[in-house]
């Protein structure tokens, strides 16, 4: 690199700024585009692959006389209630739901038109089952922290960015590689690049707001830099452990933690994670939801508590979901199928309109219509879809004019007023 470097010292006024640029696209700073900590607030996202039994977790369903069963905790078990939110009585859902209801959104009865696991990972996490939009993560970035150091992280699960924001495709180990400081020959050759640069300004006055404007850039990420380092030094070398999951494994807790450090030193505005584990459970019964639901459940209470010591309660937003959920009734298997209706759970740290549940199905799980100014059930309403949601999130999240500016706005679309605390289903 010091042969290079030597090099570089004859360059041409053309050749420097090519270089210069190059520099700066292939190494690790790539990823920084500004200078300005990000102050929040910040969205996080958690994505259970492969669709979740709500019948076990925040739509509690019990049996029905003359219906084959639905459940089988509802033949001993009562639904548990914290406000307006239902659960059901298994796992730690007790636990889970009493720390954080209070904080908490439950938008139940959410059709994703869809039993394909692709198109339903698309529908609830960019509010169209069609391609070619980027996910609500994506574009809260994009819109909150362009020029954040990494404005956006994806742990490697459904994710698509569109193009509007650079995406750190990464895990929690990885991340801690990827913004490892400089060594000291790295940082000498980014001084001598910036030290030419300033000479060529001074000695071909014509060419100093072309040459101003890159090295404004270049010092912008070198400053960037600087946040890096902190994120570096503050992300620990041994990852928390999350709980068991049905089939694989799952590396929740240490993705929440990254993430969190990574909001709390400026650097990122947006994170997507996944609750690992197989979800999509045909022939497993119960048991494989319920082991998945109690290291979910485990992962976001050690969530709120971090956002504690960490100071971002306030600031942060979580919304939670799968591809979509399970069939109402149990297979020949002992398992339950693909089934389109869905729910969001949503929460951030003493909002006022948490303690709620909106949107509802009937006793066997079809989705009901729900009147968008009321939140009541009523067959003159709709019934709710993923856009509906993301319009309602947009318009909280304080994106929805930069969301219509990119072509990715639901601006034909009901508005339901999910956020309103006087309202619920």
């Amino acid at each position: 690199m010091i042969t290079s470097m030597s090099k570089t010292m004859g360059l041409t006024r053309r050749k420097f700024l090519a270089s210069t640029a190059a520099l700066i696209a292939s190494s690790r700073v790539s990823l920084v585009q500004g200078s300005s900590p990000y102050d929040g607030p910040y969205l996080m996202t958690i994505h259970a692959a492969g669709g979740w039994d709500l019948s076990l977790f925040c739509d509690p369903k019990i049996n029905v006389p003359g219906e084959l069963p639905i459940t089988n905790w509802s033949e001993a078990g009562d639904t548990q209630s914290v406000g307006n939110i239902l659960f059901a009585p298994i796992a730690n859902n007790d636990e889970m739901f009493r720390k954080i209801a209070s904080d908490s959104l439950v938008i139940n009865g959410v059709d994703t038109q869809t039993n394909a696991h692709q198109t339903g990972e698309r529908h609830t996490w960019t509010g169209s089952a069609s391609e070619g939009r980027p996910t609500l993560a994506a574009l809260y970035a994009a819109a909150k922290a362009p020029n954040a150091p990494i404005a956006l992280i994806n742990n490697g699960y459904f994710g698509a960015d569109q193009g509007l924001v650079r995406t750190a495709k990464t895990n929690p180990g990885g991340l801690k590689d990827l913004v490892r400081p400089r060594n000291s020959t790295e940082e000498a050759l980014l001084a001598q690049y910036k030290s030419r640069g300033l000479d060529v300004m001074a000695g071909q006055e014509r060419y100093n707001d072309t040459l101003a404007n890159r090295l404004n850039a270049f010092e912008n990420g070198m400053q960037g830099r600087t946040l890096l380092n902190t994120l570096y030094h503050n992300l620990p070398d041994e990852m928390p452990q999350s709980q068991g999951v049905y089939k694989g494994d799952s590396n929740l807790k240490a993705q929440i933690l990254t993430g969190l450090v990574a909001f709390s030193t400026g650097t990122t505005a947006s994170v997507e994670c996944g609750a690992g584990g197989d979800w999509d459970t045909h022939s497993s019964g119960e048991f494989s939801q319920v082991q998945n639901i109690q290291a979910l459940n485990d992962a976001l209470i050690y969530l709120w508590d971090m956002a504690d010591e960490l100071e971002i309660r306030d600031k942060l937003v979580v919304v939670v979901s799968s591809d979509f959920g399970r069939t109402p009734y149990y297979n020949s298997f002992g398992g339950k199928d693909h089934w389109p209706i869905n729910s969001y759970l949503i929460m951030q740290g003493n909002a006022d309109w948490g303690g709620r549940s909106v949107g509802q199905t009937d006793a066997l799980q079809n989705a009901e219509k729900i009147d968008p100014s009321t939140l009541k059930v009523s067959s003159s309403g709709s019934l709710i879809y993923p856009k509906h949601v993301h319009h309602a999130l947009h318009r909280y999240l304080g994106i929805d004019d930069f969301a219509a500016q990119v072509g990715y706005g639901f601006l034909q679309t009901e508005q339901y007023d999910f956020f309103n605390p006087d309202l619920m289903t």
